[in-house]
């Protein structure tokens, strides 16, 4: 069976890669729509150089279950740094939130990732819509500015803009590391109780450094530009759940401008649905223009299309930049609580 929507096939990637899958309200209706055919996998053979992790979505609220799982996805990249080559982590937004006096969750979540950085793995805090919606964009700055400031002298070609701009704290930020460019765009919506994607397309804005930097930054080799936002860049072409993602009119603006990159940039890895998931996103009739692949949150949360409860979540993913075009070779964990974890 192959269904589409809009033109634009969705695959879960439970169907496709060993996977976890939690889901929030939101994210139940969305994947409703999402429902498509399975595109077989293959899984190249080749030398990697080096792997990063991605996690998503940990949700440090102030509730102990989300607190302890987080530190459980946080240890098992700790253990398998070596066996799986990780040196670079991936905290892909709606980290932490809320708290009183001394003890505010967002503190408490970089305490957590700070043992990645204590254990040789630099990791890359990206901001969500969740920060943002709960009052916390100054202080994701305040709790992390330093950390990004100690990012700049540890990672090439970093840039990062600076905020504020109009008012909002828009983490914007890229690096090149092994001849891969990542560019971290914050497309978080900052109109009250949105939950979708928004360009901030006005002076200063992340749209417009989003463009500068990918016109300016190193392009030797063939798919050497990986994006990491907390809102997968895509749209299903149905508004009631676009107010999710992108609208219409903005993945236009999106498409359009990466279709000169359509070369160079590979994937943009998201998390905000608390599933896994891969989007193609074509830039005409089977010319793909990048892949959106999405990784599901660590707490567990049985829902539907899931029949099982799977466990916590991490991505890693092996790199090989040895030839003219770089690879990418997915990877999802399903990391039992009952595993022991070395520290």
């Amino acid at each position: 069976m192959h269904q589409s929507l809009n033109g634009l096939p969705f695959v879960p990637e439970a169907l496709i890669l060993p996977t976890a899958g939690k889901k929030t309200l939101f994210s139940m209706r969305l994947a409703l729509l999402l429902l498509c055919a399975v595109v077989p996998a293959v899984r190249p053979a080749y030398g990697e150089t080096f792997s990063f992790a991605i996690i998503a979505d940990p949700h440090i609220d102030g509730n102990p279950d989300h607190r302890a799982k987080f530190e459980t996805a946080v240890d098992w990249i700790i253990s398998n740094r070596k066996s799986k080559d990780i040196e670079l982590t991936f905290m892909l937004g709606d980290i932490a939130w809320g708290g009183s006096g001394k003890n505010r969750n967002l503190g408490t979540a970089k305490k957590i990732l700070d043992r990645l950085k204590n254990n040789g793995i630099t990791y890359i805090p990206v901001i969500g819509d969740n920060e943002v919606q709960y009052g916390c964009e100054k202080e994701f700055q305040e709790v992390f500015g330093p950390h990004y400031k100690s990012l700049s002298g540890n990672l090439d070609n970093w840039r990062k803009a600076s905020v504020p701009v109009a008012g909002k704290y828009l983490q914007n930020f890229s690096f090149d590391y092994k001849d891969c460019h990542f560019v971290c765009p914050d497309f978080n919506s900052r109109k009250a109780r949105d939950e979708g994607g928004e360009l901030h397309d006005f002076a200063g804005g992340s749209w417009p450094w989003f463009k500068n930097d990918i016109e300016r930054c190193p392009k030797h080799k063939k798919e050497n530009i990986v994006i990491m936002t907390h809102i997968g860049m895509f749209n299903t072409g149905f508004e009631f759940a676009d107010r999710f993602v992108y609208s219409e009119s903005e993945m236009d603006t999106i498409k359009s401008f990466l279709n000169d990159y359509k070369d160079n940039v590979d994937t943009n890895y998201a998390g905000h649905l608390h599933l896994n998931w891969y989007v193609p996103v074509w830039s005409r009739l089977f010319v793909p223009l990048y892949h959106v692949r999405v990784t599901d949150e660590t707490w567990s949360q049985l829902q539907w299309p899931e029949s099982v409860e799977p466990g916590l979540t991490v991505r890693w993913v092996q790199v090989d930049n040895s030839g003219l075009k770089i690879s990418y070779h997915q990877n999802i964990e399903n990391i039992s609580e009952e595993e022991p974890v070395q520290k």
